[in-house]
């Protein structure tokens, strides 16, 4: 069975590109939950500016590409390709056809829980990739079933489409496109704080900038 929606909301690209402006890292000294480690999505080379767009979702059976290259149709600029292929690791579902579509399509950046190949020629068009693993291996076009923009499911953390991905080398956060502007606040008290902390160590020096953590261990202690 097939099932596509054809068309997404999206939410305020003004609002993708501030949460974009904040690290998964900052993020995550505040939260416990909507993150994809690096652990589990490798980016295929070092991601060194962070990355945030809405999610285009696709869900595939592990060794049939078509509705992938379906998919691709109903990019956007900015958007980021999500692809659930469960984890597959010998299937390849995306190389470098699928990366140059999505490219000229405007693409942010593409996940795949799953296997990519051409990974020489990702690197070197210098588009944004993570994947479950790297096979020679690819998919084939057997139109077995799966879906275009539908709750997908990756590493445990559920991702609309819509929502908002935001990527670094470190890995990924999945913004519920319903709560943005929860995760900008959380975000941007987190990214200070951490700017204060890095600025305080360089003023006061490492052992004095330890000293405030005293009173938690006593605390912990009593």
């Amino acid at each position: 069975m097939i099932t596509i929606n054809t068309s997404i909301k999206r939410p305020d690209p003004e609002l993708v590109r501030q949460l974009g402006e904040i690290t998964p890292s900052d993020y995550g000294h505040q939260l416990n939950y909507q993150f994809i480690t690096a652990s589990k999505m490798k980016p295929l080379f070092p991601i060194e500016t962070p990355f945030s767009g809405p999610a285009v979702t696709v869900r595939i059976p592990p060794n049939d590409v078509l509705l992938v290259c379906k998919a691709l149709e109903y990019i956007q600029p900015g958007d980021v390709v999500v692809i659930d292929a469960s984890e597959e690791e010998r299937y390849a579902c995306w190389g470098e056809v699928t990366t140059r579509i999505a490219m000229e399509k405007g693409a942010a950046a593409a996940i795949v829980n799953g296997a990519v190949t051409d990974t020489i020629a990702i690197r070197d068009l210098g588009f944004k990739m993570y994947s479950h693993s790297v096979s020679p291996l690819t998919t084939k076009f057997y139109g077995l079933g799966g879906d275009i923009n539908f709750p997908v499911s990756i590493s445990g953390c559920v991702i609309q489409p819509g929502d908002v991905i935001v990527g670094s080398n470190d890995g990924l956060l999945v913004v519920p496109q319903d709560e943005i502007a929860v995760y900008l606040k959380i975000g941007k008290s987190a990214k200070e704080l951490d700017e204060q902390n890095l600025q305080d160590l360089k003023v006061l020096g490492a052992d004095t900038f330890m000293r405030r953590w005293d009173s938690k261990w006593e605390e912990m202690l009593e």
